[in-house]
């Protein structure tokens, strides 16, 4: 669910400092300019989002070790967790090209370094998973630093799937029945 802040649309339960957020993204975005040097250390959301701080895609399954509640919920109850099985269901009545533009929505990171290619390939970033709203995990996992992923989701993050344009060609649901944990 939404609220209005300002002229800012925020999910329920996040807080306005900004300041201090942009501050801190700032010296870590620099920082890792400065030493990782590696590509994907910061990956460019090509969708128009912010950067997101992650390192590479990993899977929901690396979550679990130190999220197992959340984990669970979301395996149980939210339908982007098993996102992947709509193009599946539809693939019959689609072209290549038409099934691959599915990509984007329905896994985690596709044309994205590190992230989905193919179910062959990369059969632990079908469906939408942890890393399509909290960035990519690989640093997180790591250096268990808070710093390497997206804590607070906007709902900027949101609309990339269900803006309303989507909403009413695909009947998607609103992003306040989006998420589930």
């Amino acid at each position: 669910m939404t609220k209005e802040k300002g002229s800012r649309k925020q999910v329920r339960g996040t807080r306005a400092i900004w300041p201090a957020a942009l501050a801190g993204f700032c010296l870590v975005a620099a920082a890792l300019f400065a030493i990782a040097g590696q590509a994907g250390a910061l990956d460019l959301d090509s969708r128009g989002g912010p950067p997101i701080v992650g390192g590479g895609y990993i899977g929901s399954k690396a979550c679990s070790e130190c999220h197992p509640r959340q984990y669970e919920r979301f395996m149980t109850y939210s339908l982007k967790s098993k996102a992947y099985k709509a193009v599946e269901k539809m693939a019959k009545g689609l072209t290549e090209q038409e099934k691959e533009s599915c990509f984007s929505c329905h896994t985690t990171g596709y044309q994205r370094p590190t992230g989905f290619v193919n179910i062959e390939k990369t059969p632990h970033l079908a469906d939408v998973g942890c890393e399509a709203c909290h960035g990519p995990g690989t640093l997180h996992t790591q250096t268990m630093d808070m710093a390497h992923i997206v804590k607070t989701v906007t709902i900027d993050v949101c609309e990339r799937c269900h803006g309303e344009d989507l909403v009413r060609s695909f009947r998607y649901r609103r992003v306040i029945y989006a998420g589930a944990h």
